[in-house]
């Protein structure tokens, strides 16, 4: 089923493509959605080899239903979709558990949403992933070799408000680890790790750990490219980290 719009004021525009992959009864309520703001839409079933099929259609985002799947098999659908170089958001059971929600994000994610999320937050968040790719909003730099530099860098600069122990904290998260393991490894209470936790969340202007680990990734952040950080005082103290 292919359906196709057009939401920007220039007929010529390319609309921004969605490849849906699930039960037709949630891959037709998305499809309406996005058609209305403007989306071209396919749907198809959720399985590796329908998937692949409809990538020839060269969707700019792929959004996939694993409710049905286990995390191995889940992964490995997510794996193929992302190695195809086409950006992945996985619908998931809305629950407590951190470990499917972390293991597709390891299996290249860019983000996961829980199936009780609003058709209208749904759409924020496919329109997030997919703003840098839609040639409507994102306008052609003047120097080709230029554009991605300064942009990189000021999605970057936001994860230098993290103290040092944030980050080690967010690294931990984008590798797939739970707020327990972090404490253990660190020898700290897993109250003071949900505290840095909720300090990295408030600093990112995000509500949920699976949110900023998705920023991170977006952003191209990692803990080996964080900013060095400035010169401690040399008054013989030193500060605990947070």
């Amino acid at each position: 089923m292919s359906r196709a719009g057009n939401g920007s004021s220039d007929p010529s525009a390319k609309p921004t493509r969605v490849l849906i992959a699930g039960s037709n009864l949630l891959a037709g309520a998305l499809a309406r959605t996005l058609e209305t703001h403007g989306f071209a839409t396919i749907c198809t079933a959720a399985n590796a080899q329908d998937i692949e099929r409809q990538l020839e259609w060269k969707p700019d985002l792929v959004l996939i239903d694993l409710r049905p799947f286990d995390v191995d098999s889940g992964s490995t659908i997510v794996k193929r979709v992302q190695r195809s170089g086409r950006q992945v958001c996985v619908i998931d059971y809305a629950g407590d558990s951190d470990d499917r929600p972390s293991a597709w994000l390891r299996a290249g994610s860019a983000a996961v949403v829980s199936e009780n999320e609003p058709l209208d937050q749904l759409f924020g968040t496919i329109t997030h992933l997919t703003r840098r790719v839609s040639p409507r909003r994102v306008p052609r730099a003047p120097a080709a070799s230029t554009p991605d530099v300064p942009r990189r860098g000021s999605r970057l600069e936001l994860f230098a408000k993290l103290t040092e122990r944030e980050q080690v904290v967010l690294s931990e998260l984008m590798e797939g680890h739970c707020a327990e393991d972090i404490a253990k490894a660190a020898f700290v209470s897993i109250s003071t790790v949900r505290s840095q936790i909720r300090a990295i969340l408030h600093k990112l202007g995000v509500n949920s750990q699976l949110a900023a680990v998705a920023m991170a990734r977006r952003a191209g952040w990692s803990l080996e490219l964080r900013p060095a950080s400035p010169p401690k005082p040399s008054n013989g103290r030193r500060r605990q980290a947070s």
